[in-house]
């Protein structure tokens, strides 16, 4: 380790008082030195340092600053660093001030690592003219800098692959700047407290990944967005994470982030409007979002569609798919206790249950309402069937069962208002709804009784002259020679069209 050269050979001044840039230039230049290696010192640098592709590495770097500190002298004019190698490590950067606007490094963006660096007091850290490939940030420390990374991409590429891992930025500006578009990039374990201005921001993000980071607090003042702070709705906060063009934050992935003190949670939003689009679990639940408001979330309670107020809805599919061995069907399975289909906690189902049969048929069921809207006893089924070539409509559907009997262990009921023998042979059946154009089927179970067919309570056809309606129904029992007779049981099955169902 004897045989190192550090900048000191090249005439590097340790102590801070003399221009140290000529000899980090020297080292640079050099043909027999890889590495520009920075020993214990506090450097001054007054000149741009072009690293001609060489990487720099310092002594270390700790939490309150480092052995190895390189400092801008206050006359420079341009960077301190450019054209840096596959590696800058464990130094300290102190400029002296945010406000000052001076760039420690004027970087290139392919295939490069930040490691272990803290910049302290400057106002960018790392400004990358063009784009950022294969390029990371990684254990940095930024205090009071105006800007983390900014990404201007002159040439209106596409910047990928890039990672941010377990950097903090405390007391800065801005974070992550990127002018314009960011495509698979990677942020994970990251810290951003006491802000002014974004703490990630880009033109667009996709295929992103955001695990473990953290947002706290705001700072009234300092150094803006670059593309002016954003506005914040009511109660919201500052987005944790921007995008410049709308709804472009999409095919991303997001988790065990959090937010507090003055950050809003982009992940996590409920109203799905222009926020991220993806996957996110940041809020216990599983949100699946595309970048138009649309979204699926999957809680320990169920699985629901959601949207923003601006989106509308298709219809909502679970598709078992096929592949070569055929289609394997689906089973819902409720674990013993009732499948329930309901328009929400409330009220109970009042859509249409379909079943696609193919060729443009169609089987739908649904809850018949009468003529002021009320539910009505059984559920509704029309089917088409093709006859002769032609489609038509047949009337199927589940209709309401009950079994009526004279010694009191009747079954179902409870959807009459009342049931009473009338008269000898007739027993009166009143519903609490008004029945619009009803079938009915009775089967009496005494022998020697049949059922004779039925009258209205209260019938009338509509002005219209489009449907029969009543209140109730008179059931009439003869025996076998037509004598009057009230049977001890009968069951009956009473089927409510809707009045659209001719």
């Amino acid at each position: 380790m004897s045989d190192l050269k550090t900048v000191i050979d090249y005439g590097a001044d340790p102590s801070g008082k003399q221009n140290s840039a000529a000899a980090f230039q020297a080292m640079a230049d050099a043909a027999d030195s890889g590495t520009v290696f920075v020993p214990d010192g506090d450097y001054v640098i007054a000149q741009t340092v072009d690293l001609k592709g060489k990487s720099m590495r310092g002594l270390a770097r700790n939490r309150d600053g480092g052995a190895s500190r390189l400092r801008p002298a206050g006359n420079i004019d341009g960077p301190m660093f450019t054209n840096q190698g596959a590696v800058i490590s464990d130094l300290h950067i102190y400029g002296g001030g945010e406000k000052r606007g001076i760039t420690a490094f004027a970087a290139r963006g392919y295939n490069g690592l930040f490691h272990n660096v803290r910049f302290d007091q400057i106002g960018t850290a790392i400004d990358i003219e063009k784009i950022t490939v294969h390029f990371s940030v990684v254990d940095c420390r930024f205090i009071m800098t105006g800007t983390g990374l900014r990404c201007r991409d002159v040439n209106n590429d596409v910047s990928t692959t890039t990672r941010f891992v377990r950097n903090e930025f405390n007391n800065c500006g801005n974070g992550v700047v990127y002018d314009r578009d960011l495509k698979g990039p990677s942020f994970i374990d990251n810290i951003f407290e006491y802000m002014s201005g974004d703490a990630i921001v880009a033109a667009l993000i996709y295929n992103g990944t955001f695990v473990g980071n953290w947002w706290e607090k705001r700072r009234p003042d300092g150094t803006e967005s670059p593309f002016g702070n954003a506005s914040q709705a009511e109660g919201a906060g500052y987005p944790c994470v921007r995008t410049l063009k709308n709804q472009q934050m999409m095919r991303c992935f997001a988790s065990s982030n959090s937010m507090s003190y003055g950050w809003e949670d982009v992940f996590a939003t409920d109203n799905h409007a222009g926020k991220m689009g993806g996957v996110s679990l940041n809020d216990g639940d599983v949100v699946v979002r595309d970048s138009t408001g649309r979204a699926v979330r999957i809680t320990d309670t169920g699985i629901f569609r959601e949207c923003a107020s601006h989106a509308g809805l298709g219809p909502f599919v679970i598709d078992a798919n096929y592949n070569s061995t055929g289609r394997p069907g689906m089973t819902l399975r409720s674990g013993g206790g009732p499948l329930r289909l309901e328009d929400d906690a409330e009220n109970g189902f009042s859509g249409a249950l379909v079943f696609d049969k193919g060729d443009n048929l169609e089987e739908r069921f649904t809850l018949a309402q009468n003529v002021r809207g009320q539910r009505t006893a059984g559920l509704t089924g029309l089917s088409d069937v093709v006859v002769g070539g032609e489609t038509k409509r047949a009337i199927t559907g589940i209709p309401q069962h009950f079994l009526w009997r004279q010694d009191g262990l009747s079954r179902g009921l409870g959807a009459l208002q009342s049931h009473d023998v009338s008269q000898q042979g007739v027993v009166k059946l009143v519903f609490p709804y008004v029945i619009d154009n009803p079938l009915i089927q009775v089967s009496v179970e005494d022998r020697g009784v049949r059922f004779d067919g039925w009258s209205y309570v209260d019938g009338y056809v509509n002005n219209s002259g489009t449907r029969r309606q009543c209140t109730g129904v008179y059931l009439h029992f003869t025996d076998l020679a037509g004598n009057p007779v009230t049977p001890e049981s009968f069951a009956m099955q009473i089927l409510t069209l809707e009045p659209g169902i001719d």
